[in-house]
């Protein structure tokens, strides 16, 4: 039994997490832990306290500090596939996701693994926990699938509340573009109408209420799938006053500043080159000041809806500590991908829709109700910092995202780790630290993913072996990962089409390319990648097909799932 607390998470529950860090916390280790999955969506790598922000996120920095945080952490560049991988261990090309569903062209629709839903080869993290006996909860963002057959309740959640869309109004079932006019909820596999509240504080809830079932000896798996930060970026009136004017400074000053914190606290290598300012932004000084207040106040709603995730996730760990379960539970937080330069309310063939649905335009409105704050790549590149590129890319901006993981009594504390991780490794390294087996069958797909488990142990230093190959495709990227070097070809609108390579040891912000310097490996990459494809069955994106057309397109797409 979880009792929910409704205040903020005190300072005691700060002490508690960082009391042992370096240390395993000395309780004795159960058999089965419990595990709370926390999820954000488009947070940049460099966004969180812990990671170099000035963002104040006190509570994962604690979870930070006591647990295991990586710099080398890697997912899709978009929301669904990373969720599918995240959520089974499966490459998406096998999972269903391999494409986003609302983006599948009509070369992919209705191909093997091009199904726009979690398929039936794959099973979720719920449903092998569930099968052992686990109590399994999910709540938030889904994006999964549309029809009852692929909701959480279908997938192996026993009490699930989910926003099936990707995103949405953070106040209202209001959509987040034509494409998506009206959000759909569920709860317990029945569609309802969205319950008051924002919608950080809302998952919250409903996670808090369904663990307040769960049986006194029944371990659980609890999903707790945020929209924030995913535009619009709105938060509560007091988080967004919290933030008023602390970007007048500007974007060139707050990402300099963030480079050197990372610096300072070891995240990256003295080796590491600062990234020029994104070459389509102006610098701050030539903004007129009516721009400079504007651009602040779209940045300062960004930061208060970080704030207020972390507020509410404290909220939540502070009550498992009320309930006694916090030291008996492994927590894992995660970014589904990068930060979104994307500006959907600025395009011109769906201004209109916008301004009918979020008519509030003024500086004291904006992150509140009725209101649709992006903040575009003059902002993303905080995120980013010093890597290229950002959500949708295959560019480390993209790719590459905050991870941190503990489990007291499990493994030390207290660690910055820089080896390599994949958004599959995360299904493996839970079952193996939960004593779970995992769930088989002639039909079912094998885990593309590998354990994290004997590195959090401190058993090896590396989660993959040196030769090891990681591919990836999702729309305009490609990329494929072996050892410290990465292959990568970024497509129209946000890269040239030309294949790199990169070695991510030394030059992480992909800033020298190595393809005329290594002819060699540049090719023997390459003969791989195409391995990958015919192996996986990926049916590349057409280079013609707008994904940001059909985003903003005037009528809802047909339903492809």
């Amino acid at each position: 039994m979880v009792r929910r607390c409704t205040r903020k998470p005190g300072w005691w529950l700060m002490g508690m997490l960082v009391a042992c860090a370096g240390t395993p916390a000395p309780v004795p280790e159960s058999p089965r832990p419990n595990v709370l999955f926390i999820i954000a969506d488009d947070l940049g790598f460099a966004d969180l306290g812990a990671y170099g922000a000035e963002v104040e996120t006190p509570v994962l920095d604690a979870l930070a500090a006591e647990g295991v945080q990586f710099t080398n952490f890697h997912t899709a560049a978009s929301c669904s596939p990373s969720r599918a991988m995240l959520l089974t261990g499966v490459d998406n090309h096998r999972n269903g996701l391999g494409s986003m569903g609302e983006f599948l062209t009509p070369e992919q629709r209705g191909a093997p693994g091009y199904e726009g839903h979690l398929n039936h080869r794959v099973r979720t993290l719920g449903e092998h926990l569930g099968a052992a006996g686990y109590f399994t909860v999910f709540s938030g963002k889904w994006h999964l699938g549309m029809r009852p057959e692929h909701w959480p309740a279908a997938r192996g959640f026993r009490r699930s509340f989910a926003l099936l869309d990707g995103s949405g109004d953070n106040w209202s079932d209001m959509g987040p573009a034509p494409i998506v006019p009206r959000t759909t909820f569920t709860r317990n596999g029945e569609r309802v109408e969205r319950p008051p509240g924002f919608s950080s504080a809302l998952f919250a809830d409903e996670l808090l209420a369904a663990l307040e079932d769960k049986g006194a000896d029944e371990p659980f798996f609890a999903v707790l799938s945020f929209q924030a930060v995913h535009w619009p970026h709105h938060a509560p009136q007091d988080v967004l006053e919290k933030y008023a004017g602390r970007y007048d400074v500007g974007w060139d000053v707050i990402r300099q500043a963030r480079f050197a914190r990372m610096k300072e606290r070891g995240l990256i290598g003295p080796e590491v080159a600062p990234r020029p300012r994104d070459p389509r932004v102006p610098a701050w000084e030539s903004l007129t000041e009516s721009e400079r207040r504007r651009e602040s106040a779209r940045m300062a709603a960004y930061a208060a809806m970080t704030d207020d995730m972390d507020r509410e996730i404290g909220r939540v760990l502070e009550a498992l500590g009320a309930a006694g379960d916090l030291e008996d539970t492994v927590v894992v937080f995660v970014s589904d991908n990068g930060p979104d330069q994307s500006e959907p309310e600025q395009a011109p063939r769906a201004r209109a829709w916008y301004d009918e649905r979020y008519p509030k335009h003024s500086l004291d409105e904006l992150g509140g109700p009725g209101s649709f704050p992006s903040y575009g790549p003059q902002w993303a590149q905080l995120g980013s910092v010093y890597l290229r590129d950002y959500k949708g890319s295959s560019a480390e901006g993209g790719l590459r995202v905050p991870f941190i993981i503990r489990a007291p009594g499990r493994f030390a504390g207290g660690r910055v780790t820089p080896a390599f991780a994949f958004a599959t490794d995360v299904v493996p390294t839970l079952l193996e630290l939960t004593g779970v087996p995992a769930l088989e069958g002639e039909d079912l797909e094998p885990f593309d993913g590998t354990s994290m488990a004997p590195l959090l142990r401190g058993q090896q230093e590396r989660v993959h072996a040196p030769d090891a190959v990681i591919g990836y495709e999702l729309m305009i990227g490609k990329a494929l990962f072996r050892g410290d070097r990465k292959l990568i070809q970024v497509g129209p609108p946000s890269g040239d089409g030309q294949w790199m390579l990169f070695d991510l040891a030394r030059d992480p912000g992909e800033q020298v390319d190595l393809r005329e310097q290594d002819p060699e490996d540049f090719a023997r990459m390459r003969a791989l990648f195409d391995l990958y494809v015919a192996e996986y069955g990926v049916i590349p994106m057409d280079p013609d097909f707008d994904i940001f057309e059909a985003l903003t397109s005037d009528a809802r797409a047909a339903d492809p799932h």
